[in-house]
């Protein structure tokens, strides 16, 4: 991983968020809506919002914590109404911050103030290692960017990450870990890791149910850092019919032995023409 964090080219600059920490318990965070974070349907996917959620999720659960650290252990998204235009806002509260866990919910609002969705994330507080970052320089009061003048998408999300769909009707797809999408300890993003399971469970429910399923509800649960790769996905249909889809999927790291790395329940339902 490059010695910076992030580094010139990376997700977290390239989406060009802006955030602004408003008190130790809430924090918001802004997404430009682009087409390169959007599906086929012209909404904002899933993948792309549980990113969002995750980055401002974890800069808010690790202030809860000080000086002990986090790691991720689950984060829930249901989309309401993707979002087209504008923005997306995400406003992150604490919940609990307890010795072992701190809980955290995210609604995420259009530029109306319409609600486009909400979601939840528990986090393990671990003892501080020096190999911790410090946050505090990132959490200055006001607004903030990690963005420069050079940050952007130049290709879909997905296609960004390097997602390669190796077997579509049983839900395969694998993508590289890459600087571009390492978090700060070396391993693969929690929030891209949705956009990986979104893409595993879209494809195999699509080709199940011949019909444009849309994915609105992910539900992730991390077991332990994807930092070698390939990651590959393992998916099972659990109901499928025209109209709707469940599907599980399993994230396991190719390059250490085919060790899971998430397990994730997946929902889809039928694009709504607009």
């Amino acid at each position: 991983m490059t010695a910076a964090y992030p580094p010139p080219r990376h997700l977290l600059r390239d989406l060009r968020l802006t955030f602004e920490h408003d008190d130790p318990r809430h924090s918001r965070a802004w997404l430009p809506v682009v087409p390169e974070v959007c599906g086929p349907d012209g909404t904002v996917r899933a993948g792309v919002l549980a990113t969002l959620v995750d980055v401002i999720g974890g800069g808010l659960a690790a202030t809860a914590a000080a000086p002990d650290w986090i790691a991720t252990a689950d984060l829930t998204l249901h989309v309401v109404d993707g979002p087209r235009v504008g923005v997306v806002e995400a406003r992150a509260s604490v919940l609990r911050a307890g010795r072992t866990t701190v809980v955290l919910e995210v609604d995420l609002v259009d530029g109306g103030a319409r609600n486009v969705g909400v979601a939840t994330m528990s986090f393990a507080v671990l003892p501080r290692r020096e190999t911790n970052p410090d946050i505090s320089s990132v959490r200055r009061p006001g607004s903030s960017t990690m963005a420069t003048s050079e940050s952007r998408l130049g290709k879909p999300f997905v296609d960004a990450l390097g997602v390669r769909v190796v077997d579509a009707h049983a839900g395969v797809v694998d993508v590289p870990v890459t600087d571009w999408a390492r978090n700060s300890m070396g391993a693969f993003q929690g929030g891209a890791v949705g956009a990986v399971v979104e893409a595993a469970a879209e494809t195999a429910l699509r080709h199940a149910s011949s019909a444009p399923l849309v994915v609105t509800d992910l539900h992730l649960t991390y077991l332990s850092f994807g930092r070698v790769g390939p990651l590959r996905t393992r998916t099972e249909v659990l109901a499928v019919s025209v109209d709707r889809g469940v599907a599980r999927v399993e994230l396991f790291d190719t390059g250490a032995d085919a060790r899971v790395t998430t397990v994730a329940r997946v929902v889809a339902s039928r694009a709504v023409a607009r």
